[in-house]
């Protein structure tokens, strides 16, 4: 990866297009269409997000703020 590849390198709750950049609790990052989200579970360490076909994605991001990011704010 080039120098100008990284200084591009969204950051997590960043929107692209119409993907939100997530990262889960393994520190893998997911772009998440902010509309296939279909529902938030607050856990004791963060967030759980459904996504279509029950995939789930858990983050560290408290409920409040996973909401904001998904709103685009």
């Amino acid at each position: 990866m080039s120098s100008d590849e990284r200084a591009e390198d969204p950051t997590d709750g960043e929107r692209v297009g119409r993907f939100v950049i997530v990262r889960d609790i393994d520190g893998h990052r997911h772009a998440l269409a902010a509309l296939a989200v279909s529902a938030l579970c607050e856990t004791d360490d963060g967030t759980l997000l459904m996504l279509p076909g029950g995939k789930l994605v858990r983050t560290t991001l408290s409920l409040p703020h996973m909401l904001r990011i998904l709103d685009g704010r």
